[in-house]
């Protein structure tokens, strides 16, 4: 009945990877908001050498990461250049998890970058753009 009233298949595989999309942008939305709203305290995260080859500040890098995380983790709520996005997103927390070393929150980037990556390689599954237009 379900699968009438929205007019599209649901299979285990598409409704697996609508829960990662969701559940990921989520994540990139909330961490995107908290940098907004407080940059200050993400300012430790900037690598020093970021810092003196751009000659931008802390904080200006953080509201632009902020950003960009809330941008892209919209779209892979909203099922849109999910392939894109995610692979943005999973080759920027791969740089991130490898510049804090072996530590609980590098470890806890890694596994989002890789849940990005699987993401970017396979597609945005149920109720997303890619989704759509593969059915016509």
């Amino acid at each position: 009945m379900l699968n009438k009233f929205l007019s599209i298949q649901i299979d285990s595989v598409g409704l697996g990877l609508l829960v990662i999309r969701v559940g990921l942008s989520g994540v990139l939305i909330w961490f995107g908001a908290q940098q907004l709203l407080s940059p200050q305290d993400w300012t430790g995260y900037i690598p020093e050498e970021i810092l003196t080859l751009s000659h931008v500040g802390a904080q200006t890098w953080v509201l632009l990461n902020g950003s960009a995380e809330i941008a892209l983790g919209t779209l892979l709520f909203l099922g849109v250049f999910v392939r894109a996005a995610a692979l943005i997103m999973g080759l920027h927390l791969v740089m991130i998890a490898y510049s804090l070393g072996y530590t609980a929150v590098a470890v806890r980037d890694w596994g989002l970058a890789f849940a990005l990556l699987g993401l970017a390689l396979t597609g945005g599954g149920m109720l997303s753009a890619e989704q759509k237009t593969s059915r016509r």
